[in-house]
């Protein structure tokens, strides 16, 4: 037997029940956007007052960024799990640690071959090093919780992946227009590397893997490079960034291209569905 349609009083309930889920996803999402900028205005004005120590801006936005997440309720981990054990953090962070330097290797293997740039002679400077790694790694806080965090959050429950990795990209472009870098390809690596620190975000379920990968890519392609055990230069043009160095080549953002490519990729394969819900719980 089939089955009579539903009542029209059923189809109006439907309708307005689904009219307010949507009314309720979009009001979530501005306020989480809108508390977000906030934040992120806040850590960008207390790094202004002390730009002449940049560890220590760095240090107080980053508790900025920590405290303002959790206000947000944005977790480092899924909120749904237990806690987990230290060993496990670790772990994550690692792993993200080991694909961000392998990202980073990658990139400078290939705009040395490629002649986007050149290597000089340089005694490697172990205090740098050691400074560059804490800079990188406070900094990495700051930019996924306030960038990639509040993102995720605002799109949580309603934005495909595809949508939510992209989102992320145009917030870290945005973050690098905002800092006064108008370059076209420092805009496209910005963007570009924002997607996949945010594929990272959604694999992992929270900030561990990205902070990890943030901060080694950061510093490999930073500190380590600018002196710090290396000397990578960049050459003029669009090839090889000129005065923007790596952050604005066009042979890094062919790199980081196929890289947001394939982490989009393996994220999707790796979690179950493709619709918001179903994508291992968002962070």
């Amino acid at each position: 037997m089939t089955r009579g349609a539903p009542p029209e009083a059923e189809i109006t309930a439907r309708t307005e029940a689904k009219g307010a889920g949507q009314h309720a996803s979009l009001a979530g999402t501005t306020r989480t956007v809108l508390w977000g900028l906030a934040f992120y205005a806040a850590a960008q004005l207390a790094g202004s007052f002390l730009a002449k120590s940049s560890v220590a801006a760095a240090a107080v936005q980053a508790a900025i960024a920590e405290w303002g997440a959790g206000r947000m309720g944005i977790a480092w981990s899924a909120p749904s799990e237990s806690p987990p054990h230290w060993k496990e953090l670790a772990s994550r962070a690692g792993r993200g640690a080991g694909m961000g330097m392998g990202v980073g290797a990658l990139v400078v293997v290939f705009v040395l071959l490629t002649r986007a740039a050149t290597l000089a002679p340089n005694a490697p400077l172990v205090a740098q090093l050691v400074l560059g790694l804490l800079g990188a790694g406070l900094a990495s806080v700051r930019d996924e919780l306030l960038l990639r965090g509040v993102v995720l959050h605002a799109l949580e429950g309603w934005a495909s992946v595809p949508l939510r990795i992209a989102a992320c990209g145009g917030a870290a472009a945005a973050a690098s227009f905002g800092a006064g870098h108008a370059n076209p390809l420092g805009l496209a690596v910005a963007a570009l590397s924002g997607g996949a620190l945010g594929a990272l975000w959604l694999y992992d379920r929270g900030a561990w893997m990205a902070v990890g990968a943030h901060t080694a890519w950061s510093w490999t392609t930073g500190t380590l490079v600018r002196g710090g055990l290396l000397d990578v230069r960049a050459r003029p043009g669009a090839w090889g960034g000129g005065d923007a160095g790596l952050q604005g080549s066009g042979a890094v953002a062919v790199v980081l291209a196929l890289v947001v490519v394939a982490a989009a990729v393996w994220v999707t394969r790796s979690l179950p569905g493709t619709s918001a819900r179903e994508h291992r719980g968002a962070p």
